[in-house]
């Protein structure tokens, strides 16, 4: 049986992000209602910034409170076939020392 090596990668990154999300200490993440608000609000940039800005293929985008503040929790593919978890800051658009 031959598998497509992007095919695994993609279904790895899934799993990877699923279990970073869902973790102990993971972020409060919004329903997809108070993403739309935060984002009307002027609280977060949209998410196309977001997307146009990692350096890579974006898998997941989630927004989410951490630490008193917004941020997206982006899980990305990154040219070399790395996944990477990036978080960046809601407001700015601006990695965090990722």
């Amino acid at each position: 049986m031959h598998f497509n090596r992007r095919a695994i990668v993609l279904v790895a990154a899934a799993a990877l992000a699923t279990l970073v999300a869902g973790g102990p200490a993971a972020a409060q993440c919004l329903s997809p209602a108070d993403q739309r608000a935060a984002v009307r609000s002027g609280l977060a940039v949209r998410p196309g910034v977001i997307r146009r800005a990692v350096p890579g293929e974006l898998l997941n985008l989630q927004l989410c409170r951490q630490g008193g503040r917004l941020v997206y929790r982006a899980t990305v593919i990154r040219p070399n076939g790395a996944v990477r978890t990036m978080t960046i800051d809601a407001a700015s658009g601006a990695p965090l020392g990722n």
